[in-house]
């Protein structure tokens, strides 16, 4: 979705739990995913629940398609494909339309406008529209390979009872082509005993993840005076809720990135960041740990680790290797769980470390075609 990437006062404040899902403490029945397999036949199958996919639209025109396309393309039998118009100027509706008009077994369309509200509200309206057991959010610039519902629902399967959201793995989409060798989540998934730990240093979450529709009665939905980041305040307060992350090995998602979304204004992202983890910090104060309070403290100090490591890139490229050691090393200081990071760290205490670094980085610039205006 171009726009990419919200707590209000009446979103629940529910009580952060330590333990992994269903470990020590009783958790909510499983939803019916009844027994699915990874290659499931299409067709409409009234023993599979229905999955409702929620689609922000906006000034998506030359990539809506593709985002549609893929989900008819699922394999998982019954779908229903919830599409909003977020006060798109271009004409990408009219394309949406084209696909709304046509009549294709297992698949169920509905179309709604709104005036532009921004990404979080318009996947509000959509959750507030859809029907389905299960909710996917997928963006209209991004799109499933074949098979990543079905995957994913046999994923939820296999995990059986516990409060868990099954997150598809990625591969970016740059100027550069398709890398399959470098997925989008490089670090390992946390251990769900970590995750309340983790999720205060960075965003691990994916809006392309599997919901049981019971999620949003107890999280809440997304915080629509967030312009930027919502989904990370979104996913600290899943995590403070008990619930946890489960990500597939398989890449099961494409996703694009373009001068004009969201993820490329860099600044913007990093304000959202601060403002993600003060909202959680007032919401969630009260129950977390002294430890976990300090932290939150440092890191608003700090800065975005993100926007340290992106600024490190720069001077990289510049040549300015002792700012680019400066900034490296205040990322680290408040991403001790991310073991790239460290270990970049490590590298640029060596001798020549930081000369290293920088041809690095310059490899990468030609692996995906680097673009400054992608705010990458």
């Amino acid at each position: 979705m171009s726009e990419r990437s919200e707590s209000a006062e009446g979103t629940p404040s529910p009580r952060p739990m330590d333990e992994a899902p269903g470990e020590g403490r009783d958790v909510p029945d499983r939803d019916p995913v009844h027994s699915v397999s990874a290659d499931a036949d299409t067709g409409n199958d009234g023993d599979h629940p229905l999955v409702s996919v929620v689609v922000p639209v906006y000034n998506s025109r030359v990539s809506v398609g593709e985002t549609i396309s893929s989900l008819l393309r699922q394999t998982w039998p019954r779908l229903e494909i919830v599409v909003v118009d977020d006060g798109s100027p271009d004409n990408a509706m009219d394309l949406v339309e084209v696909y709304a008009g046509m009549e294709l077994p297992g698949r169920e369309f509905v179309v709604v406008s709104q005036p532009n509200g921004g990404v979080a509200s318009a996947r509000n309206h959509g959750l507030r529209r859809s029907t389905g057991d299960w909710v996917l959010f997928l963006d209209s610039d991004d799109a499933y390979l074949p098979g990543a519902i079905t995957h994913m629902m046999a994923e939820r399967e296999r995990l059986g009872d516990g409060k868990w959201l099954i997150v598809p793995n990625a591969v970016e989409v740059t100027g550069g082509g398709l890398d399959t060798s470098r997925p989008l989540a490089r670090e390992p998934m946390p251990a769900p005993n970590r995750q309340r730990e983790v999720i205060l240093q960075y965003n691990f979450g994916s809006m392309t993840s599997l919901f049981p529709r019971a999620f949003f009665q107890e999280v809440g939905d997304f915080d629509e005076t967030m312009a930027f980041v919502e989904d990370w305040e979104f996913w600290i307060r899943a995590v403070y809720s008990g619930w946890r992350f489960h990500r597939t090995e398989k890449v099961l998602c494409l996703v694009w990135w373009t001068a004009g979304s969201m993820m490329s204004n860099r600044e913007a992202m990093d304000a959202g960041e601060d403002e993600a983890l003060r909202r959680n910090l007032a919401r969630f104060r009260d129950e977390m740990t002294p430890d976990e309070i300090a932290f939150v403290e440092r890191r608003l100090e700090v800065g975005s680790p993100q926007g340290l490591l992106r600024q490190m890139a720069d001077n990289l490229r510049s040549g300015d290797l002792d700012a680019a050691k400066r900034q490296l090393d205040a990322a680290a200081s408040v991403l001790p769980a991310q073991k790239r990071v460290v270990l970049k760290q490590r590298i640029s205490r060596l001798p020549g470390g930081m000369k290293w670094l920088q041809r690095r980085q310059s490899t990468i610039d030609g692996y995906v075609d680097y673009d400054p205006s992608l705010g990458r």
